[in-house]
């Protein structure tokens, strides 16, 4: 199985995993991703924020200004969602597809409990 393959609860009788997905994106993308996120039925709800990226470290395709290479901070946006891991992972796999070469992160987190 590769990792581009939508996964599928193998075990209905047990209660799905649950994990919490973070996506940290360019402002440019914002809008995008909010139309994509509520299309999805799998995703119930979603929280969205302003935020900084901080580091030198920045994606191929990030382009800095002058005045963030000299804060060392970059505007993002953050998404968060909770849902199935399986449900969030086919959903990582669809927005690598469709935002394929953008500075967008993917932080996937397993839920113990909720």
């Amino acid at each position: 199985m590769t990792q581009d393959t939508p996964l599928q609860n193998t075990n209905p009788q047990q209660p799905a995993a649950q994990a919490l997905l973070i996506l940290i994106v360019p402002p440019s993308l914002e809008e995008m991703l909010v139309d994509v996120l509520l299309q999805q039925p799998e995703i119930s709800g979603f929280t969205s924020s302003k935020v900084h990226g901080h580091g030198t470290a920045h994606g191929d395709n990030a382009k800095l200004s002058i005045v963030e290479q000299v804060t060392g901070r970059q505007q993002r946006v953050q998404f968060m969602m909770h849902a199935n891991v399986v449900d969030l992972k086919n959903l990582v796999v669809t927005l690598k597809a469709k935002f394929r070469s953008t500075d967008i992160h993917f932080i996937l987190l397993p839920i113990l409990e909720c």
